[in-house]
């Protein structure tokens, strides 16, 4: 007898091999990269997985500043080329272009999270309005928490030379952060919280696996695939206390109880009863791993990316270790003296625009018929986003653009200078428009606040041998896992 993992597969196949042989013709009129024939469109699509970079490079030389597409197993990715297309998809208001519905339906989180989050994603609201707002409130526990979190990875003694996993060490700094920052210092504290949550990440992605499965399939294939509800279990039991206690504070002392802590639970309780959601610990739960996934990994990325960056090109470390010293003694520690660190945000943000997180971003949902400005037409339900790669790699756009220059955007006192979190038509790192990245002010105020203590206390420099510092999987970058860093305190 066959068990379930067989008829698992089986199912995945012949759903694939049906979708390719009756592909969705809506879009024949836009021109592709591969094969665009049903069958044959199949390779291309495995082609992607391995190739994504090359093929994006090559929609962007074909297609100036024209809309064009790829194959993918589950569906055609619409990519548009140039900055007119940026501001068209900008302009389009979201019951048009939905940023929203990008990664729910990409991850598949109506099977794993539940339709309940994806259709009411009030936890965007929260990132763009009390998160950000109590940023300067919460430095001081981002500040202590760094110090502790980079002190444990880096753990040496004055003139000795240790070796560092860079990536898995900056998951933890990252991770412990923002548990101290979102969550407060008990939960920080509290290593298997903080170890659940980061696996959480990895069940999410896992979601990608269910477009392979017919709808009847997903929710079984979503529990055998994916253990996105074990996650959510472990997380509801170190919640539920908390949310019980603070429920009943409120009903014997009312909303605005005395000592009621500014955190992420209480903006998410609140977000939970103007919704009408039942402020339930496993509700809670929920929103606390989609936080989660749109921090940690993409923080520990983006930074790693930056000291890799650092010590191949040392020239850059005295420059930047002088800012941070001036800026420093003159101000101090604050989000404010942080924000001037301009030259370090300039390195950041050439980091972004060299490395990158992903080939294509600004992805949306298109909810009805969209026409560009050139008369291009996609359909309802299409999966539509902007090729990053061509535009950050554009001479016309960054002369030298394929050569690195960490001090491209730095402006002498930040004069006119556009800054990390700034979005422009040809910068696409946080995207554009109202779906901007909401959480991009915290995510940047801790980058530049890591790698300013990193410069100001410790030497760095990469370890012997061959250290690539990234390959490509689809259009998501994958860092190198085992790649790792010499670190050694100053004097």
């Amino acid at each position: 007898m066959p068990n379930v993992s067989q008829i698992a597969l089986s199912a995945a196949t012949t759903f694939v091999f049906y979708r390719f042989v009756f592909r969705d013709r809506k879009l024949d009129h836009i021109p592709t990269v591969g094969y665009s024939t049903p069958f044959l469109s199949f390779f291309s699509a495995v082609r992607f997985f391995f190739s994504g970079r090359e093929i994006v490079e090559e929609g962007y030389r074909r297609y100036p500043g024209q809309v064009w597409k790829l194959p993918m197993l589950e569906e055609w990715l619409v990519v548009v080329n140039g900055r007119d297309r940026v501001e068209d998809i900008r302009k389009a208001t979201q019951d048009q272009l939905s940023g929203a519905r990008s990664n729910p339906v990409f991850y598949q989180w109506d099977y794993t999270v539940g339709r309940d989050v994806t259709e009411n994603p009030y936890h965007i609201s929260i990132v763009r309005g009390p998160m950000t707002r109590n940023l300067v409130n919460q430095f001081e526990d981002i500040r202590d928490e760094m110090l502790w979190a980079v002190n444990d990875m880096i753990s040496c003694q004055t003139g000795e030379w240790v070796s560092v996993p860079i990536f898995q060490g900056l998951v933890e700094v990252i991770s412990r952060i923002t548990t101290r920052a979102f969550l407060g210092v008990d939960l920080c504290r509290n290593a298997e919280f903080r170890r659940v949550c980061t696996q959480s990440t990895i069940e999410l992605v896992k979601g990608r696996l269910l477009h392979l499965f017919p709808n009847a399939l997903k929710p079984l294939m979503a529990k055998l695939l994916t253990n996105v509800d074990g996650v959510l279990d472990k997380i509801e039991k170190h919640l539920a206390p908390i949310i019980e206690e603070r429920l009943e504070q409120e009903r014997l002392h009312g909303p605005n109880w005395a000592g009621r802590p500014n955190d992420l639970i209480t903006w998410i309780l609140e977000g939970a009863k103007a919704s009408h959601e039942e402020p339930t610990a496993r509700n809670v739960a929920k929103r606390v791993i989609l936080f989660t996934f749109t921090s940690t990994y993409t923080s520990a990325v983006t930074i790693s990316q930056a000291l890799c960056e650092l010590a191949e090109r040392p020239k850059y470390i005295q420059p930047l270790r002088e800012e941070v010293d001036s800026v420093l003694a003159n101000e101090g520690w604050t989000k404010a003296s942080v924000g001037q660190l301009y030259k370090l945000d300039s390195f950041f943000r050439e980091t972004q625009r060299y490395d990158g997180l992903g080939l294509v971003v600004m992805s949306r949902r298109v909810m009805k018929d969209f026409t560009f400005s050139d008369g291009t037409c996609v359909p309802a339900g299409t999966h539509l986003c902007v090729n990053a790669r061509g535009n950050h790699r554009d001479d016309a756009h960054y002369p030298s653009a394929n050569t690195f220059d960490g001090f491209r955007f730095a402006r002498e006192g930040g004069v006119d200078q556009h800054l990390m979190v700034t979005p422009t038509l040809d910068y696409n790192a946080f995207g554009n428009g109202r779906p901007t990245c909401p959480g991009r002010f915290f995510a940047v105020a801790e980058l530049k606040m890591i790698l300013a203590h990193i410069l100001s206390t410790y030497d760095v420099k990469l370890s012997e041998g061959p250290h690539p510092k990234m390959r490509w999987f689809e259009f998501k970058v994958i860092p190198n896992h085992s790649l790792r860093m010499m670190f050694r305190k100053r004097t």
